[in-house]
């Protein structure tokens, strides 16, 4: 589809630059603006698509150069040598600005990715401080005090260092889940997974009195890499918790050879634009002005266990909040 687009453009911008030539050429438009003109919408061509398709802009230039504005007219013949020269040098600079265009294209992308690195940079810096601030903050106060605080003290000390120590824990879990996406180096350990233990397990993990199972399924089973599946369930269900105040849902179906996982919640969804785009490492899914995006990592990485699986993952804004319905292949 996109070559098909790529093509009409170049056929689309060409055909406009040769009827201007050939309007222009009745008011005396010199050759040398002629040229001109022509090589420009090879250079709009270059720039906007391709090296392939610039290149294609410039022999059609050329050819239309040689059929409508050089002698003898309407003809692919070349009757003088200037005219030929003309041709060559054509040639040469569409090949020449379409090089230029590749090199001007690698090095925009070239910019994107070091600011993207740069942010992702200042970001894990960020979530991984946090945790760690607290736990130090803890311990250091523990020890600076342990005699002077009553157990129920000394218990929420130790309850806030166990929660920020879980927290760091599946936040690095996911940075190296991440790299190892990016990498397709992701190893799935396919195994038959008793489906009701499972959803418990992922229940105790979640520990979350606001999370409702509801398992629709009548399948006792899911074959899927059990440790790598329960993370993708848990980056969903953390981030709707995160972005929720009220009950978050987990809905289990399976019908027509597929298991269907639905999380949904009742938070502020995600805007129209994120909804069509592909969901990417390090990119936060959630507006921006919530002061809970964090980089993202725990939905791409969700994302990326899912596709691993053979499966697919889509984000849907509901009344309020956001559904993701996940899919993934039933095995025998």
């Amino acid at each position: 589809m996109t070559q098909f687009k790529h093509g009409f453009y170049t056929l689309f911008i060409m055909a406009v630059a040769i009827l201007g030539c050939l309007a222009l050429s009745n008011w005396l438009l010199p050759l040398g603006g002629i040229l001109l003109i022509l090589q420009l919408a090879c250079a709009i061509v270059a720039l906007t698509t391709s090296r392939f398709y610039g290149l294609l802009a410039g022999v059609a230039g050329a050819l239309s150069f040689n059929y409508f504005f050089t002698e003898p007219l309407y003809s692919f013949q070349i009757a003088e040598v200037e005219d030929s020269i003309n041709f060559v040098v054509f040639i040469i600079v569409a090949i020449l600005i379409s090089e230029l265009a590749v090199y001007v294209n690698s090095q925009q992308h070239a910019l994107q990715v070091v600011k993207t690195q740069s942010s992702v940079l200042r970001s894990v810096s960020h979530d991984l401080r946090t945790p760690l601030s607290t736990i130090i903050g803890s311990v250091e106060t523990y020890m600076t005090y342990q005699d002077k605080l009553d157990d129920i003290e000394r218990q929420a000390l130790l309850k806030g260092v166990h929660d920020e120590g879980k927290r760091l824990y599946v936040y690095v879990e996911n940075l190296l889940q991440a790299t190892r996406i990016e990498h397709n180096a992701l190893t799935l350990n396919l195994t038959h997974v008793n489906l009701t233990a499972f959803l418990a397990n992922l229940e105790s993990r979640i520990n979350s009195g606001r999370l409702k199972v509801i398992n629709n399924s009548d399948s006792r089973g899911i074959t899927v890499s059990e440790s790598l599946f329960e993370q993708a369930l848990f980056n969903v269900i953390d981030n709707a918790l995160k972005f929720s105040d009220d009950s978050v849902f987990l809905m289990v179906s399976h019908s027509d050879g597929e298991f269907k996982f639905q999380i949904a919640d009742k938070g502020e969804g995600i805007s129209d634009e994120q909804l069509q785009a592909p969901i990417q490492l390090f990119q936060t899914s959630r507006r921006s002005d919530s002061g809970k995006g964090g980089i993202g990592l725990g939905l791409s990485v969700a994302a990326g266990i899912v596709h691993a699986h053979g499966g697919a993952i889509k984000l849907s804004n509901t009344t309020p909040g956001l559904l993701v319905s996940i899919t993934i292949p039933k095995r025998d």
